[in-house]
Order: structure tokens, then sequence, then C-alpha cells
């Protein structure tokens, strides 16, 4: 028996106690009782269906398969690296620009490093480095070494990789040859530790100044090797004597000479070359000269001068060890910070924090004494702790240094890449140390993982509506500028959005239409900003879109609700923060008496000008989990909770229209909404709602003064909890949904026919008057999400049909309308994990948005209604990510005199490394195409700093020439007019030359001349003075 009696539904109001008196009947209510006519079949709505070829083409795929391990990026070809526990490596440029290899290598991999502008080298956790070619996108090497690789360094501008093992052996590996080279330097620390059973090479690193050395870090030492030399220059042992307290971790695990020697952790250079750090294991930062070898000051993230015995030891609870640290520096490379990760909480509590000290600009070395300079480091000018805000662990963190490749990464660096156990990407605003989540940072696929998503739809919207929208959102900002896009746009005959929820209270709301995911234009709701928290408590759980209204409304895991409507921000004011904002409303943790509707208008951000602002916050009152979300087209935001509470808001007066809990009499149990929808049909506007039991409930929307809700029907339709409802017209197949329009000009009802189309999760029934049409069963819990899409036939009808995706079976199915007759079945080409397939969405013209898992989704097409747009960049149809025009800086050097020694040439050292000079030719392209790029380049010694990089501009109706050719020396008038000084100058030159010539031979024939005048006068003295005497 389908139908129910009212009577058997009651209502608890927001007191919980039952209604005094029950609804009437079913059939004493409805006036007039709904009366749908029959549908015309199958052929009505689906005609010429069967005609189309349907099939799966991928249009564009988001986000990553797997947890991102790490991240690297290169600041002169613009581009980043991500890698996944799976090992496959995602390279990005600029919006459309991605690659994605997979590595074969049982290991996990543990790092990656762009060098050279061409290759990228990745580093396993075992004994495998893998070389990949940006310009071919393949891998060209995989060396694979005799001993496990424990730490391992390089350098942009060379092709050198250094490696330690934890045998304690050093050696140099050839990335552009794939072999090694003549270094092999055995552990160093023996002739001091000789008893030391862990050798192992915990840390490598080049003097960011001088590649030809090496600061190289074993288990209880560190050296300072010179490769010119051959031989360890300097070593750097820290000592702790008894009752010094050393740092918070300390063992005080004394040797026979009476000192407590902590492990090396790591070691840092200074970005000047002239400082070092160490890092041990029980969280002691000791500063060193590197040029004498003197030790500066040894601290801990709390304490200075903890190597001095002063009695006091650590005894309590356990810190996080320090495991990774950057020294950063500014444009300016002698102001510079310490960041690191670690040793700021407990060890139970975990890594949730970034520790940075800030020390400032560097004291002059040749003028400070050691203990001015102990001072410096003992006190640095700022000492912050960026906290961040998730459950999961900090893993790694990679600098993003934008002012160049060198000083390790880190040169002046605007934003920092957070990986997290759960396999997160977080960045965070570097100095600030707030988190940043805009997506316009970052291409799409890259924005999807920030911050993790938790939510996804897709939704139709008008192409003009989205066009004008987007015409004043759009902002060109992201840091990836490399690559050109070769794969094309789509034509776009229907608009569409991606909305995602995120966590930390983010919503993103994307334009799909083409195909792409545009990071630029992407429209974002920043919940944190507005209700000033980024607590996990405020992630998004549930997202509903109205696109006729552009209105929002989402739910948080703290089961409040808020509402936003997209408009003009009145309160505009570009030059006001957040801190400065002073909000009128009442706190949302207030003790008081909580109301249920709290108005949040005035907590919009002042300096965002037209968006989704907020409205309304509607509080959960202890209702319970958000069962059920529906913002619809017509003001309307119905809400269903976990005890059975149904809550309707009237977004035009910000009132509560509906507050019910639904409670099934025969059972005396909650009955749960489930999912909630609105329609336009017989006998008007309905609101139907589904629940746990498969019962579908139907309500008649009653506009007066005020919005009124009145129960009409109930229908046990399904055999399982009903997940989604999809009105349609009865006679042409098309969508029912409540939309203003009928608000504004309303359609007789009796023109208006209805059916209801109910799915679960294990079955699909479409219900006419009461009753059901048509039914569906499939095994439990494989169905995951149904929609309705259509397009013109070749009969020139319109036809609709019904697709159906299981993501259990991993299958998408195409059924008529409404006999539910199978149309087309689909192998869905994705690793789909059915929990995430019901967050997926069907679009008008056969798109489907598919979510695939946690971190993946994609937009396909099945109907083959998608066009590609063609470009002089497309013709290939794949993207190109080196870019040969761009040149590689000097890299920094120390001067002779504060050194003391000189520095080694590229020459000298691929000699000493290799045995030879370098070829001019090898059988890789690349090997010449790095060559081309190179500082060490004698042919672009004289283009070095003559312009900056030039990228590809997707907004530009002409490209810059020359982005895919070898670096060539820029005409222009300035060049022009130094060529006509530098003639002018060398004609100058000449002329002064021969002038010079011609005035000393006149000079010399003057000499000649005055001589030969004083010679013929001595003697004509001579001759007289001779006669007058008779001589």
């Amino acid at each position: 028996m389908f139908k129910k009696k009212i009577g058997l539904l009651h209502k608890k109001g927001e007191n919980g106690q039952r209604s005094p008196s029950p609804e009437p009947s079913l059939r004493s209510s409805l006036k007039p009782p709904i009366s749908l006519p029959r549908s015309r079949g199958a052929s009505g709505v689906s005609a010429g269906l069967d005609s189309v070829p349907f099939s799966i083409e991928e249009l564009q795929t988001y986000g990553v398969a797997g947890k991102v391990k790490t991240v690297a990026f290169d600041p002169l070809q613009s581009l980043m690296a991500i890698v996944t526990d799976y090992n496959h490596v995602h390279i990005f440029g600029q919006s459309r620009v991605s690659c994605a290899l997979t590595l074969n290598t049982t290991s996990a991999i543990r790092s990656l490093r762009f060098i050279k502008g061409v290759y990228l080298v990745a580093v396993d956790s075992f004994k495998t480095i893998f070389v990949i070619s940006l310009a071919a996108k393949k891998v060209l090497h995989k060396i694979v070494t005799s001993n496990q690789i424990t730490a391992f360094e390089t350098d942009y501008s060379l092709e050198f990789i250094y490696v330690g093992f934890n045998s304690g052996l050093v050696k140099a590996f050839n990335i552009e040859s794939g072999l090694d080279t003549i270094l092999s330097l055995r552990e160093q620390q023996y002739n001091t530790f000789i008893l030391e059973s862990d050798v192992h090479v915990s840390s490598i690193k080049l003097n960011p100044r001088d590649f030809g050395t090496l600061l190289i870090s074993y288990t209880k030492m560190t050296i300072e090797f010179n490769l010119a030399e051959n031989k360890a220059v300097k070593q750097f042992v820290y000592k702790l004597p008894k009752g010094a307290p050393g740092g918070e971790n300390a063992t005080y695990k004394y040797d026979s000479s009476g000192y407590y020697i902590p492990n090396v952790v790591q070691s840092l250079w200074h970005p000047n070359g002239l400082h070092v750090v160490t890092i041990h294991d029980d969280n002691s930062l000791v500063f060193w000269d590197a040029l004498t070898g003197e030790q500066i000051l040894a601290r801990s993230p709390f304490d200075s001068y903890i190597d001095s015995p002063s009695g006091d030891t650590h005894h309590g609870p356990k810190m996080t060890k320090i495991k990774k640290a950057a020294w950063l520096c500014e444009h300016d490379p002698e102001r510079t910070s310490l960041l690191f990760c670690g040793g700021d909480s407990f060890e139970t509590e975990g890594y949730h924090q970034l520790v940075r000290m800030d020390f400032g600009r560097m004291l002059s070395y040749s003028m400070t004494s050691y203990t001015q300079m102990a001072k410096y480091y003992a006190q640095p000018k700022q000492q912050n702790i960026f906290a961040i805000h998730a459950a999961a662990n900090i893993v790694d963190f990679v600098p993003l240094g934008e002012a160049s490749p060198y000083y390790d990464g880190n040169h002046d660096p605007k934003l920092i890449a957070l990986t997290l156990s759960d396999g997160s990407l977080k960045f965070m605003n570097y100095p600030t140390g707030n988190l940043s989540f805009k997506a316009s940072y970052f291409p799409s696929t890259v924005s999807w993982l920030n911050p993790k998503i938790t939510f996804s739809a897709s939704a139709f919207i008008d192409k003009r509506v989205l066009n004008g929208m987007i015409d004043t959102h759009g902002s060109q900002n992201s840091i990836l500028k490399g690559g050109i896009p070769g794969r094309p746009k789509y034509k776009a005959d229907a608009g569409s959005v991606i909305v995602s929820g995120h966590e930390n209270g983010y919503i993103r709301i994307w334009n799909s239409s083409e195909g792409e995911l545009d990071s630029s234009t992407a429209f974002e709701i920043d919940i944190s900003r507005i209700l000033l928290d980024d607590s996990p408590q405020y992630s998004i759980s549930k997202v509903s879109f109205a696109a006729e209204q552009l209105e929002l409304s989402c739910s948080m895991y703290n089961n409040d609700v808020l509402l936003f409507s997209y408009q003009q921000n009145k309160k505009y004011q570009p030059a006001q923060g957040d801190l400065n904002r002073r909000m009128s409303s009442l706190e949302l943790s207030s003790t008081k008496a909580e109301r249920q509707i709290i108005d949040i208008s005035d907590r919009a951000p002042r300096d965002l000008k037209k968006g989704f602002l907020p409205k309304v916050l509607v509080k959960s009152m202890g209702y319970g989990t958000v069962t059920a979300l529906c913002n619809s087209n017509v003001g309307l935001v119905g809400v269903g909770y976990e005890s059975g509470q149904l809550v309707v808001v009237d977004r035009r007066s910000n009132t509560v229209i509906y507050n019910t809990q639904l409670i099934d009499d025969g059972l005396s149990l909650p009955i749960v909404p489930t999912s909630i929808e609105f329609a336009y049909g017989q006998p008007g506007l309905l609101m139907i709602v589904g629940t746990r039991i498969g019962r579908l409930l139907i309500f008649e929307v009653v506009s007066g003064v005020r919005f009124s809700l009145r129960l009409v029907e109930q229908v046990d339709s399904n055999d399982a909890e009903i997940l989604e409802i999809i009105p349609i017209n009865s006679e042409t197949g098309r969508p029912s949904t409540a939309s203003i329009r009928h608000l504004s000009s309303p359609l007789p009802a009796d023109k208006t026919p209805l059916s209801i189309i109910a799915a679960s999760s294990s079955d699909i029934r479409i219900v006419k008057n009461g009753s059901k049409m048509a039914h569906k069963t499939f095994g439990k819990g494989e169905l995951s999400k149904i929609g309705i899409t259509g397009t013109k036939t070749q009969k020139g009808n319109v036809a609709f049909c019904l697709v159906a995706l299981m993501g259990a079976t991993k299958k998408m199915t195409v059924y008529t309308i409404p006999s539910l007759s199978e149309l087309s079945s689909m192998r869905i080409p994705y690793r789909l994990e059915a929990k995430y397939t019901s967050q997926s969405s069907v679009l008008p013209l056969g798109d489907v948005f598919l979510r695939i898992n946690e971190t993946e989704a994609a937009l396909v097409n099945i109907m083959g209604l998608r066009q590609p747009v063609m470009s002089l960049e497309t013709i290939n149809g794949d993207d190109v990510l080196f870019l040969r025009n761009i040149l590689i800086p000097y890299r920094p050097s120390t001067s002779y005199f504060v050194k003391g020694t000189s520095s080694l040439s590229y020459a000298k050292l691929y000699r000493l490394l290799v045995g030879r000079e370098r070829p001019e030719k090898t059988n890789h392209p690349e090997y010449e195409l790095a060559w081309d790029i190179s500082p060490y380049n004698p042919a672009n010694y004289s283009l070095m700093g003559t312009a900056k990089p030039k990228y590809y501009d997707p907004n530009a109706l002409h490209q810059q020439p020359g982005l895919t050719d070898k670096p060539v020396a820029p005409i222009s008038m300035s060049t022009v007019t130094r060529n006509i000084s530098r003639w002018k100058q060398h004609a100058q030159n000449r002329l002064d030359v021969a002038n010079n010539r011609m005035e000393s031979y006149v000079n010399d024939l003057n000499d000649d001349f005055d001589k030969f005048v004083n010679e013929t006068k001595n003697d004509a003295i001579k001759g007289a003075i001779n006669s007058k005497l008779g001589l």
C-alpha cells in the first residue's frame, strides 16, 4: 500500500511536544486532489535517443589520485611538481598546462627537485633516482645506487646530484648522462668517532656562494669538504659538558670524556655562506663560523646558551623533534630567517605548527665579534609560531622561493607549501603565517586540493548570467606562468558550474562550461573571515546552489547553516582590513538564549566589491547532523536534521516558516529527511521531501503575506533511504524544479503535469498521482547518483533521458523516461570510490561531473556534443612545459677578500668530477637545451640580465615571439643606441690613437730638428772659438 494517511504522521514543535491535533487526512486536505495525466509513453520523452552514440569522453580532470607527498617549485620556468603516494608525478604550469608521469618503483618518492630548467629529479626512499625531461615529458634515466640513499643535494645550475648513503659514502652522479662521477668520498667521522656504529649521512648542502664546498653531516659530526683540495677543511662537533641543559629532548648519555654529543639531524648554510647551523636530535640549534670552525651559539627553540653548565636539566615530557628546517632570505639575501617544523609542542600533540626566527639583516662579518654574533642569534628580531589548524600532522614544508632558484630554493618566498599526513596540500602566506586558499594562485588541479575537499556538486546556469559575473570577477595573479597550453577548450552551448566545499570553511564556485576549471575566475567564499575562525568544525558538509537567484546555502560540521547571496557590497572599503572591522551582530558563541536566525550581513569582507555575501546564520539548535539541504530558486531554503526536524526558511524575510519534527505515528520514531526539492506542478508550488524510510512527503507551499506549508500527500516509494528527487514534466521530460518565473507569472496547475523520480541506493521509482509508474532495482548500495540530461535529436525534437551512476560496479547507465528501459551502459574508466560518487552531478547536453575519490574528479560528456575550440597552440594537442627562451641567472658568489680562497669555476668542477671537458653534444636533445640556457655557456655571457623571462599569455592577441626558441640578444632601440655609442666610441678611440701617433711623430720630428739646430749651433760656436784661438 503506497498511500499513507496524514494521520499517521505527526509533528513536534521546537519544544519537542506533539501537536495537539493531527493533520487532516490526505483526501480531506487536498483541494483539488492531484490528478496527473498519464504519460504518452517512453517514445514521447526519450524518442530519438536510441540513435545517440553514447560513450564517455573526458573533457578535463581535477585534482590528483592519491595523497600528496611532496612539492617542488621552479621560479624560472614557473612550474610546480607534486608527487602522490601512488608515485604519480604531476607537473603544472599556467592554467591548463599539466603533465602526469608514473614512476616505476616500489618505494615512495621522498623528494623532487627542478634542475637546469629542463630536468626534474625524483629521489625515492630507498636507492633510486629518476631523471625526468620537461621537454620530452618522459623519464630519461633511472639511476639505481648500491646503498640506501639517506641524503642528497642539487644545485639548479649544475647537472650533478650529490648523494649520501647509509654506509657513510658520498658520491656524485651526472643526471645528464645517468652515470656516476669520480667523486667517491668515504665516511669522514671514523677518525674522530671510531666506535660509532651509525655512520649514515644525515645531510648534504652545497655552499650557496661556492659550489666547490660541501657541508656534510654524519651522526656525530659535520664537516666542510673542499672539492678542489679533496679534503675536509673544517669539522663541527657539538659537545655538551655535564651540567649543561642542552635541548629539551636531551638524553644526557655522556661518553668516557664526560661529554654528551647529540646526533646531527640536519645542517644548513647561511645564505651568505659564512655561517652554518647544525640541528640536533635534542632540538639544539648550533651556529658556527664557517671560515674558522668556531662555535658561535647553541640554543633551542626557547632558550639560548644551552651548552653552558648551569645545573639545569630537562626531565619533563618530550617535545616533538625538529624534523626539518630552512634558512630563508628576503630579496636582499643578507636579511634572513630560520623556519623549522617541530620542537615547539609536546610529542603527544604532533606537528601542527611552524616556528620562525627572524634575524633581520646580517651583521658585518669582519666588524663583529663572536660575542655580538652570539647575541644576534640569541635574540632574534621576531619569533613567530604559525599554527596550521588541521587534525593531520605536518609531514613536509617547501618554501616557494620566487626571486631566484638559488639559496636552496629559499630566495624571497611568499608562500610555503605544506603537505599533511592525510595527503592534503596547504599553502601558508609568508611571513604573515596565515593560510592561503586563493584559487587564483594555482591551476585548478592544485587549487582543488587546497584546502582538502569535503563536498562537491554541479549545476546548470544561464551562460549570459555566468559570463556577466566572470567579466567583473576574473583576476590574473597565479604564481605559475610557465608552459604553453596545447589541449583545447570546448564549445559551451550551456553554462555550468562546479561547487566545491572544503576544510576550514571554504567554498568555491568554478565555471565548468568550457571543460576546464579556470582558477582565475573561480568565486570564493571564505567562511573563516566571516566567522573569524578556521577550526575544523567550520568545514563544509553540504552546499546547495540556486543558479537562477544566485543564492547559496551551506551546512558546516557544527551543523549550522549559512545563507549567501551574490550582490554588490554596499560597504566596500578595499583599504580596510579584517582586523579593523567592527561588527554589530551578536557574538555567535553568546551564552544568552540562542536565536535560531542571526543576521550576519555586516560580516561581509570589506575588501570584496561584488560576490557571494553572507546574509543569515541558521543555528542548529541541537537538532543534530544536517541530513538534507536545498536552496530553491523561489527564496525558500529547506533543512533536514538527523533528529527528524524539518526547517524551512523564507529568505525574503529571513524568518523560519516551518519547524517541525517528523514522527511516524505507527512506530513513534522520527522520520529523518534525507533529500529535499522544490517543484512546480499540480496543484502549484510544492516541496518534496525524501526520507530515510523510503517515504516521499509532499507539501504544498501556500503563498500570501508570508509563505506557509501544508502537507498534502505521502507515498512509500522506495526500498531504502531516498537520496535524490527529480521532478519532471510528464509530457516533455523537462525538469520541473521550482523557478522564480512560477511566482512572477504562474502557469495554471492543470497545464503543468508532474512526475517525481525518486532514487535510493538500491532502486529508482517514478511516482505520478501517488502511484508508481516505473520501477528499477539494483543491488544493495549499488546506485550512487541519478540525473536528467537531454539533447536535440535527428528528428528535431528535444529528448530527455535518465543517467544513473553506479559507484560500486563502476558503471554509467542511460535509461528512457518514464519506462526506465536501458538505452546504454558504459564502463566508467576511473578508479571510483563509491562513497564519493554520490557527490557527482548530471548536467544538460550530456555533461557529467564525476567525483572519483577524495582528491580527484572529472568532467565528461556522454553524448559527443562537446566540440573542441582549436587554436594555433592546440594543433599538436599537447602541452609545452619547457620554454627555451628563459636563461638561468648567474649563481651568487663571495668575494675572495671575505672568503680567503678563490671559488671553483664550472669548467674546473666538471673536469674534477667527470675527468674530462664537457662534450659539445650527446644523444639526448635535453643536453643541448640545458646548455643553451646555462649561465656557464660563453655564448650567453652577453645575454645575462638583458631581459626578464617571457611567458605565454593566454589573454594576448599576439604572443611574445621566441618562447620556444634558443635565447638571442634582444633587438631594441636601446640596443641600437648602445651599439651606435659603441661604434662611435670605437671610432673615437681609433682617431685618438691616430692623433696620438701623429703628435708623437711631429714631436719626434721637432725633437730631432731642435737637436739638429742645437748641434749646428754648437758646432758653429766651437768653430768660431777654435778659429780665434788658432786651433
